[in-house]
């Protein structure tokens, strides 16, 4: 008999458990929304009556990132939940390796499928979304050691992989790239094809960047178009001369109008580059820092705090005529919620920093899979409780997905038990699905 500290005991059975009752719900969200029927029909048939539909490597995918898998071998943990495939009605689940052989197969055709699987979605997110469209555009690094990735700009090896969000956060757009493309390669064309996925009466109103996107051809691009850009810039020596003449600075102040925590100014000016025809708008924030180890502040004088302060600029670009600098900057900085943030919510909430072969077009596919698991995410959180729509995927899972429940077949019938405080939650939530069903 097993030796224990506490009173209890051990013992199997035969019950249909799950500890991931919840994400049947989100299983019953893509049923309802078609997911299915679209992988069916956009991405490559099997080449035998015998082989499984696209959707039936899809779906495991979507539960696993889901569900916080890092590996494809992570498959065999949906596998192995009886009760789960039971309420999904899933009779067929691939194992890893003949995934990892699906995904290195037709890449091209699967891209072109996961392309339109993701412009439909999106007409779908856009749908009650009214206010003027904003890009963010912004490459992230995923550091890798397989043996096909290329030393990334950090000096790591790795994939150099450019996404773009829109309102809100959807991934409308991304590529795949090896670790030594910059980030500054060709974001002209990753604008344009960001654009094709919209719908003819849709345009992009702005465009927010960092400083690879300073570009001659993007700005003349954008301002061409009627798209208000604010793109981090560059401190080169004809801006650094500029700055040097400012005289005059204005605090910057956050959006209540109290001074930033931070000691930081603004100003502007008017600036042009080489191939640009325009002029545009050059912000310059100014932060004045003091290199003192926190908490000795309080032991020097104002002059002597003075002494060691020193002065450090970023500017920021933009062809924006009506708003003010400080708007200018609050709106640049949004960039950390509505791109940065969403980067790390796919790299590490949906661990897209794990990639699962030495196959750089399989790992792609892998990747392209990620993100539509992210934006599925993203259409999910819409039908939940409103407090509940900015939580990320980790919260999620620990508020609905990780539910223990078990289920029952009795007299034709499935029921699924769960806790009695989650089922007034559960039961709203497949109200909502059915009601989306019904569109």
């Amino acid at each position: 008999m097993t030796q224990s500290v506490l009173n209890f005991t051990v013992e199997s059975t035969n019950e249909k458990l799950t500890p991931r009752a919840g994400e049947a719900i989100f299983g019953e969200f893509l049923k309802a929304i078609r997911v299915d029927k679209l992988c069916n029909k956009h991405l490559p048939s099997p080449q035998s009556n015998r082989g499984y539909t696209p959707y039936t490597f899809i779906q495991p995918l979507m539960l696993m990132l889901h569900s916080g898998g890092r590996y494809l071998e992570d498959i065999r943990m949906i596998n192995s939940d009886k009760a789960l495939r039971t309420l999904l009605g899933m009779k067929n689940i691939p194992t890893a390796d003949s995934i990892g052989k699906w995904l290195k197969r037709d890449t091209v055709e699967k891209h072109s499928g996961m392309e339109k699987i993701n412009r439909i979605l999106l007409q779908r997110y856009l749908y009650r979304i009214d206010d003027p469209l904003v890009l963010d555009i912004d490459a992230t690094v995923i550091e890798s050691h397989k043996s096909i990735a290329y030393t990334t700009y950090k000096m790591f090896p790795g994939f150099t992989p450019i996404i773009g969000h829109i309102n809100g956060g959807y991934v409308i757009h991304q590529e795949f790239r090896q670790g030594n493309v910059a980030p500054a390669d060709d974001n002209l064309g990753f604008l344009k094809a960001c654009e094709a996925q919209l719908a003819e009466e849709k345009k992009f109103a702005y465009l927010r960047a960092d400083a690879a996107s300073y570009q001659a051809a993007l700005f003349n691009y954008c301002n061409k178009n009627d798209i208000t850009y604010t793109i981090g810039g560059h401190l080169d020596q004809s801006v650094l001369n500029t700055i040097a003449q400012i005289s005059q600075w204005k605090p910057l102040s956050d959006k209540k109008g109290t001074a930033h925590h931070l000691k930081e100014e603004v100003a502007e000016f008017l600036h042009t580059m080489q191939d640009t025809d325009h002029a545009f708008r050059m912000i310059v924030v100014k932060k004045t820092a003091t290199p003192v180890l926190h908490g000795l502040e309080q032991f020097l004088t104002e002059e002597e705090l003075l002494s060691y302060a020193s002065e450090r600029y970023s500017v920021i670009a933009t062809n924006d005529l009506t708003m003010s600098t400080e708007e200018i900057v609050h709106f640049y900085r949004q960039r950390g919620d509505t791109s940065e943030n969403r980067i790390k919510e796919l790299k590490n909430g949906f661990n897209l920093k794990y990639l699962p072969t030495s196959h750089f077009q399989a790992n792609a596919l892998y990747f392209h899979i990620g993100t539509l698991a992210y934006n599925l995410f993203m259409l999910f959180k819409r039908i939940l409780h409103t407090s509940w729509q900015k939580h990320t995927i980790q919260t999620i899972r620990y508020k609905l997905y990780h539910v223990a429940g078990k289920v029952i077949t009795h007299a034709r019938q499935t029921i699924l038990k769960v806790n009695q405080s989650f089922v007034e939650t559960f039961n709203v939530i497949r109200e909502r699905i059915y009601q989306i069903s019904l569109e």
